[in-house]
């Protein structure tokens, strides 16, 4: 494949899937725009810089979505280290929005933050809606063995979104 061949062919993948690999950004850093936006060009970065290791028999999606997850765990573990940041409400005038629903979905977040790494990686895709089976192949899980996990972390979820306790 020439050199502008792979440059198109990457800049209608980052197209396909930039908006997934934000709002799953956004997830891990408690919706956090300007951290979201970093680990996605993170992410970008990471896959053209690495982009000759990617094997052509796997999935791409699979392959980016394992580099933005990484990318974001590498982050928080940097904020953690450097300092505990502050969670901020979305950029959006009052009137845009019902304040008790962005209050509740803080609180989702939160509670989801409180979850194993991988637990967290997986509800959040399970939220952005991503395919059972990319999120089968991502964690090399069974389907049986995947619907347990989501079931298990909506139950340890329910009590802290409804009362504040994990």
């Amino acid at each position: 494949m020439s050199s502008s061949e792979e440059e198109k062919l990457f800049k209608t993948r980052f197209k396909e899937h930039k908006d997934q690999i934000f709002r799953l950004c956004l997830g891990y850093f408690q919706q956090d725009k300007g951290l979201a936006e970093d680990a996605l060009q993170e992410t970008f970065i990471k896959a053209w810089v690495h982009r000759k290791q990617f094997r052509a028999d796997a999935n791409w999606q699979t392959w980016i979505y394992r580099i933005a997850v990484n990318t974001c765990l590498l982050q928080l573990k940097k904020e953690k280290k450097e300092a505990q940041k502050s969670t901020e409400l979305a950029n959006q005038p009052q009137s845009e929005y019902d304040l008790e629903k962005e209050q509740q979905i803080q609180r989702m977040y939160a509670c989801i933050d409180r979850l194993s790494p991988q637990n967290r990686m997986l509800i959040l895709m399970v939220l952005e809606g991503i395919p059972y089976a990319m999120i089968e192949e991502t964690f090399g899980l069974s389907p049986e063995n995947l619907r347990v996990k989501i079931h298990r972390i909506k139950k340890q979820l329910y009590p802290c979104i409804t009362d504040g306790k994990l």
